[in-house]
């Protein structure tokens, strides 16, 4: 799908997967998963956690995307509740193999990768794989553009036929304009020195009417001032087969990662015509360690077949900020309606100056878990019964007072002391089970319970919030059709989760709680080969998501932000010679989805929309090597809409009508 679509984002990538809506404009890499968004830290590598990453895997390197649904705490450490996305990167082969592509597309997009594996000695003992990208473009948005590069190394090595080691090693450089903020539309909410809301005719409940290329940036930032990181991933795991029965699997990551986070915010007032932005200049850096111990054994206890599963995992992250977000320093107002402004550079370099040797903020925080779980079948293994649990420890330290513009230590803000919290979780426990009624027919259903990693957060007073948890029900049933060629799955669901946090409104750094939510709907999901030359995918989801506790703030009973009702989607493909060397490919898509509302208070709306893809292929050998020929073309219908909100009160257009077109050559 990657592939056949041309994603060029793990974003992209997963919005055939029902739940899942990717919010394609966002700052770090969030999706909203069950109605719930992500967050810093909902992407994983190999089951390993990645937090606060843009840009986690670039699908060059990406061999597969899994969706896990629901709480998953029991095999991935605290995440959100809604679920998390986990990337599978591509890893060396046996056989040797080349491969080379070129894609060109609107906005002076430019993509070129390699891609070489195969065997380093004659035994195959060790294997390789050599992956190389490049990427730049420009942006429908005034401003924007990206210039980027990649490359990672993998190696297998199978000394026995028992033990089998991977190590991976990646590099990103990465220069870009600020990636959130710059296509930010101000909703026109904000009230005037009255209290009374300023009104643009027919469209106070909805983002300002401004052209899809308005930006809150300027010229000046891409050459001076532009958004860069630096990021290097190591990578390693073995598995020790002791028999056809037992085994034990390490893994284990560190990302070192190095930004200057520089751009213009939009964190400022809105009156209808003038908004106000800020200045960000943060360099920062940011550690992450993530390993985890897993052992996997069978057995037999009479009737009963048994899986086990026992592991312990271990995550440690630190960041350091420099610099200042500028809240309460000087700065040049943009008419919205005529906003090309030219900010002076020696402006910029005097504010980024100013707060050289000032730290914003220090983080430190651990979670030390270990869990267990046995799948018991019986009945010739038609029922399946399944048993976990997990329990954590997460230890956090950071900053006891925020150090930006305004504070009484500005400029020179340490980030000293640091405030310690230390949770101990209760075991969060998973149940389920599975029952087979024919061969291609299974019914399922589960209950889980899990912790979410937001005990990092705090209040504007200084407060640490305790952990957000949550509970889900699910039942669902599972069908093959056509020989096994087309698979279905029906799911509904009941997942509330307490302790939820939300921008403060006040003072959006920080955080409040506003009490329960719940998540309760229903999922359909369809794939496979419908014919010998046709393919579908698809899925709808059903998912009002409200909130039904909020304390004392008196939104009790709304609809949860950002969430939309209905979503669906459908990609059919048709190749006119599968599995041969020469043949076209078409391909035809529609996603839609229905309104939302754009914040917690309920006071604004991102509108529905539907958008059409499509994609026309060919293959042939030349010279006995296999050429593919690819355009494809995004939002056919060049359909206006908002792929999502923030809690600064600004949404965020989605692409219009764009095109991508490939060509690659297998050797």
């Amino acid at each position: 799908m990657i592939q056949d679509q041309q994603d060029l984002t793990i974003l992209e990538a997963v919005q055939n997967v029902s739940g899942v809506q990717a919010q394609s404009g966002a700052f770090y890499d969030q999706y909203r998963i069950r109605g719930f968004n992500s967050g810093y830290g909902a992407t994983y590598r190999d089951t390993l956690k990645m937090e606060g990453i843009i840009g986690a895997e670039d699908p060059a390197f990406t061999d597969r995307v899994e969706v896990v649904k629901g709480p998953a705490s029991m095999l991935f450490g605290r995440i959100e509740p809604g679920g998390l996305i986990n990337i599978v990167p591509k890893k060396p082969r046996e056989e040797a193999s080349q491969t080379a592509q070129t894609q060109v597309g609107s906005w002076g997009l430019s993509r070129s990768s390699v891609d070489l594996t195969g065997p380093v000695d004659e035994a195959k003992t060790v294997l390789y794989r050599f992956m190389a990208v490049y990427d730049r473009a420009d942006s429908f948005t005034d401003y924007e553009h990206h210039d980027n590069g990649a490359a990672a190394l993998f190696l297998t090595f199978l000394p026995t036929q028992n033990f089998e080691s991977n190590v991976q090693f990646e590099h990103y450089e990465k220069k870009l304009t600020n990636a959130e903020g710059l296509g930010a539309f101000p909703v026109n909410l904000m009230s005037d020195a009255n209290g009374k809301p300023w009104v643009i005719p027919g469209y106070n409940d909805r983002p300002t009417p401004l052209p899809r290329n308005f930006s809150v940036g300027d010229p000046v930032m891409w050459n001076e001032f532009p958004y860069v990181i630096h990021r290097t991933l190591f990578f390693y795991d073995w598995t020790y087969h002791f028999n056809d029965q037992w085994k034990i699997t390490n893994r284990l990551h560190y990302i070192d990662d190095h930004e200057n986070q520089d751009g213009l915010g939009n964190w400022g007032g809105f009156d209808g015509t003038w908004l106000t932005r800020k200045f960000l200049n943060n360099p920062l850096s940011r550690g992450i360690l993530s390993t985890n111990l897993d052992l996997h054994g069978e057995f037999e206890t009479g009737p009963l077949k048994h899986k086990i599963l026992a592991g312990l995992d271990w995550y440690k992250y630190q960041d350091d900020w420099v610099g200042d977000y500028g809240f309460n320093l000087p700065w040049p107002a943009l008419n919205v309606w005529s906003p090309y402004t030219s900010i002076p550079s020696p402006l910029l370099h005097y504010l980024a100056d100013t707060s050289r040797n000032n730290t914003l903020w220090r983080s430190r925080w651990q979670d030390f878990g270990a869990y267990v779980q046995n799948d018991v079948s019986f009945l010739e293994d038609r029922v399946h019964l399944l048993l976990g649990g997990r329990y954590d420890e997460a230890p956090q330290q950071y900053s006891k007072d925020y150090g930006y513009s305004g504070a009484d230590c500005w400029p020179n803000c340490t980030g000293y002391p640091l405030k310690t919290y230390s949770d101990r979780i209760p075991v969060s426990p998973r149940v389920g089970a599975l029952f087979k009624m024919d061969d291609r027919t299974s019914i399922y259903g589960s209950y889980v319970r899990s912790t979410g990693s937001n005990n990092s957060s705090v209040t504007a007073d200084g407060r640490a919030v305790p952990p957000e948890k949550a509970k889900q029900w699910e039942v669902g049933v599972k069908r093959e059709w056509l020989e096994g060629r087309f698979l279905t799955t029906l799911a509904l669901f009941d997942l509330t989760k307490m302790n939820v946090l939300e921008p403060d409104p006040s003072n959006p750094m920080f955080s409040i709680p506003v009490g329960k939510v719940n998540s309760r709907g229903v999922e359909f999901d369809a794939s496979g080969q419908v014919t010998e030359n046709l393919n579908i995918i698809g899925s709808y989801t059903f998912n009002p998501v409200k909130v039904i506790d909020d304390g004392d703030n008196g939104g009790a009973n709304r609809r949860f932000e950002g969430a939309a009702p209905h979503v669906g989607n459908i990609w059919a493909k048709w190749d006119t010679a599968p599995k041969q060397p020469e043949g076209f490919e078409f391909g035809f898509g529609v996603y839609a989805m229905s309104w939302r509302w754009g914040d917690l208070a309920n006071t604004w709306v991102m509108p529905g929309y539907v958008k059409f893809d499509m994609m026309g292929g060919y293959r042939t050998l030349i010279g006995g090597h296999k050429l593919t020929v690819q355009l494809n073309i995004k939002n056919l219908s060049d359909t206006r809409y908002w792929d999502h909100g923030d809690a600064y009160q600004f949404a965020f257009m989605g692409k219009p009508r764009t095109f991508i077109g490939m060509v690659k050559l297998d050797w």
